[in-house]
């Protein structure tokens, strides 16, 4: 009984899960632009392709003229001609 009462603070307040949670927000604006917070580290960079660690796997960015704009410890600013944003399978695949 007791347990069907608790709630975690997150749906007390009515919060989105990307708020509580611990997990990676993206916010892509339009084609040119991506900002991404709670990342763990950034794995590769080139001008084609970025891939970060984060806690739901490698998340990666492809396109043209990438550049890293803005690069702050948990989060970062992408800005090029994108082509595809993605995870990487758990085998290592795309």
């Amino acid at each position: 009984m007791f347990g069907k009462l608790q709630k975690t603070m997150g749906e007390v307040l009515e919060l989105p899960p990307d708020v509580m949670g611990d997990g990676p927000k993206i916010t892509v604006t339009g084609r040119k632009q991506v900002y991404i917070e709670n990342y763990k580290e950034i794995v590769t960079f080139s001008g084609e392709k970025i891939s970060l660690a984060t806690s739901e796997g490698e998340l990666y960015v492809t396109g043209k003229a990438l550049v890293l704009k803005t690069v702050l410890p948990a989060e970062l600013q992408i800005e090029g001609e994108f082509i595809s944003l993605g995870y990487l399978s758990d085998k290592g695949g795309e």
